[in-house]
């Protein structure tokens, strides 16, 4: 009988997705018309100092300028999601791989988010792009050898070397290392790794160890706290992308993880104090948050628990992960149980 950690054996207690049906796998998001120009002001007032002061309408332009692109990465996912169900019947993952070559070569023909015409543009981009990595690198398993094979990877590549460029040369000081690098990292890793790009993977490792290496002793992000009510959120929002990057390169990597004195331990270790109490994070910004205590965090905010306990088996934020039904991101490839078998294909019967 194999013995399984109590963190893993916790995560896998709590509900995972059904076997996906046929006429799920036959859902196709090819309709979805690619993004070419990307532009758009700030969500924020134009008094807010710290941006944690949103513009109602301003915010609401955002979401709609970005909602095309959203709406083309939760499709993919949903067909990731196909394909890293070990229950998808050949013919079904089969399906899901062909859907999702031919949607993101659609894009890559049309060379998409290649003209991001804003600030928010730039700093936006990356994120998603890392989503469309994501179901790329999934289906490329099913399908290594895609028509159109040359000409998305030219395209993943360009827009990697776009985030790259944007990030180290134009960013304003405080997005250049925080929260927004980190999903920069992440996205430039992610193709980095589909592309077997030794300097993109470089330069997502550098990332995330340069956005770690910003923590205070205490875990909390000096870039994240500077946003006042908002704070917490937004350390939430850079956690995800720096225990995913150390996660996919933990076997090249491993200092990633436990660099700068453990860093992403720390800030993992401080974001869920906070989110049981925020008065950690009140008594450094004087503000009441925006999250933590009643007020939980959004399921998808806590995706990255799966890849995280591939990292270090904590017990306790097994169990956080154990009472969140739907660990799903689409910026992180989908639903992360399925995405993380270290995790989530271990079965709980062998313990």
């Amino acid at each position: 009988m194999t013995t399984r950690p109590l963190a893993l054996l916790l995560l896998l207690s709590s509900p995972v997705a059904a076997p996906v049906a046929a006429e799920e796998a036959a859902k196709c998001p090819v309709d979805a018309k690619p993004v070419v120009s990307l532009g758009f002001g700030s969500r924020y007032t134009d008094d807010s100092e710290n941006r944690s002061d949103f513009d109602e309408e301003a915010d609401k332009a955002v979401t709609a300028a970005l909602k095309p692109i959203d709406d083309f990465i939760t499709e993919l996912a949903r067909q990731t999601n196909i394909l890293n169900d070990p229950d998808t019947r050949p013919a079904e993952a089969e399906a899901a791989a062909a859907c999702v070559m031919e949607a993101i070569l659609t894009w890559a023909k049309a060379d998409a988010l290649s003209k991001l015409e804003t600030q928010g543009a730039n700093l936006s981009a990356p994120s998603r792009v890392g989503g469309i990595a994501f179901a790329y690198a999934a289906a490329l398993k099913i399908m290594p050898q895609p028509e159109g094979k040359e000409k998305i990877e030219d395209w993943l590549l360009a827009r990697a070397r776009q985030t790259m460029t944007y990030f180290d040369t134009e960013a304003p000081p405080r997005a250049s290392q925080n929260n927004l690098r980190a999903w920069a990292g992440l996205a430039v890793t992610r193709v980095g790794l589909v592309l077997d790009d030794p300097a993109l993977i470089d330069w997502g490792a550098d990332t995330a160890s340069l956005v770690a290496c910003t923590a205070e002793a205490d875990g909390s992000l000096p870039n994240e706290m500077w946003r006042g009510k908002l704070a917490l959120h937004y350390q939430i929002h850079a956690v995800a992308p720096l225990v995913t990057t150390a996660a996919l390169l933990q076997d090249d990597r491993p200092e990633l993880f436990t660099g700068c004195d453990r860093a992403i331990p720390r800030i993992v270790d401080f974001t869920i104090a906070g989110l049981e109490d925020p008065a950690i994070v009140e008594k450094i910004t004087g503000e009441k948050q925006s999250v933590g205590g009643a007020k939980k965090a959004r399921d998808f905010e806590l995706a990255w628990i799966p890849a995280y306990l591939t990292l270090d088996p904590d017990p306790q934020i097994a169990e956080l992960g154990a009472g969140v039904k739907e660990l799903g991101n689409s910026k992180l490839g989908g639903d992360q149980r399925l995405l993380w078998p270290g995790v989530a294909s271990a079965d709980p019967a062998d313990g």
